[in-house]
């Protein structure tokens, strides 16, 4: 089942053109990886999917195009899970992953059993009672993943998820990310690492500063050649321990 189509998408900031024509998709319970250099377009091309910058071209979500859905029907199926550099608020950790369900009255009993069960399988249930605020970057990071999980979206939508984090919390989204693959969930997530791609298996789209793009899955597509040429250097891929490793 296709859940989101999109069609010769094009964006432009400041005569600049970041991406141009692109075209993908993402099917039911499929991670989409999103690869490429600082300042190629990657945070850009979520927010365009999101709705919050007007791209050129056609999105569409369950048949249904981007610009006929309220915010609210969106964030129904959507869970967006930005940056942490921006998200650092006074509330407490678990009133932050609370607002993930969108309730608009006081949360019950429920929701706050809900909310801790999100966070234990985060590992980070310690931090319940802490202020985002006070959080380092690494665990305000893991609290906006439970905030985007909690409402069991259709749809993930993520940006960066192991930045600032340790390999320990790497290993745990990772592990998430694949069990909400398992259930159906569709991902798509920036990454700035291309064995994570490898490890989460799906598609990968690779962007180029050019404008050019490389799409399709992730085994075939994430070769010596396609890394160097995007990456402007040259990397290799080989196995360690009958594992994928990508390096100088």
């Amino acid at each position: 089942m296709k859940v989101l189509e999109v069609s010769d998408l094009s964006f432009k900031r400041d005569k600049r053109e970041l991406f141009k024509s692109l075209n993908f998709t993402l099917e039911k319970g499929e991670i989409l990886s999103v690869l490429g250099q600082n300042g190629v377009g990657k945070t850009t091309l979520l927010r365009c999917l999101m709705g919050f910058l007007k791209a050129k071209g056609s999105i569409t979500y369950m048949g249904k195009d981007l610009k006929h859905y309220s915010q609210k029907e969106l964030f129904k199926l959507i869970s967006y899970v930005p940056q942490s550099k921006n998200s650092a608020i006074g509330l407490s950790v678990l009133d932050m992953v609370l607002l993930g369900l969108n309730t608009t009255f006081s949360p019950s009993n429920a929701h706050k059993t809900l909310a801790l069960e999100t966070l234990e399988s985060l590992e980070i249930a310690n931090l319940k009672d802490k202020k985002c605020n006070a959080l380092s970057g690494g665990e305000l990071q893991m609290v906006l993943l439970a905030r985007a999980i909690i409402c069991k979206p259709q749809i993930i939508i993520l940006d960066e998820p192991e930045s600032n984090l340790d390999f320990k919390n790497i290993s745990i989204i990772l592990h998430l990310l694949k069990r909400l693959q398992d259930s159906g969930v569709s991902i798509i997530l920036n990454t700035h690492f291309p064995m994570h791609a490898l490890i989460l298996k799906g598609k990968t789209l690779m962007l180029k500063k050019d404008t050019s793009y490389i799409y399709g899955l992730s085994d075939e597509v994430l070769n010596e050649s396609n890394l160097s040429f995007i990456y402007e250097v040259s990397l290799k891929r080989c196995k360690v321990l009958d594992l994928d490793y990508i390096g100088f």
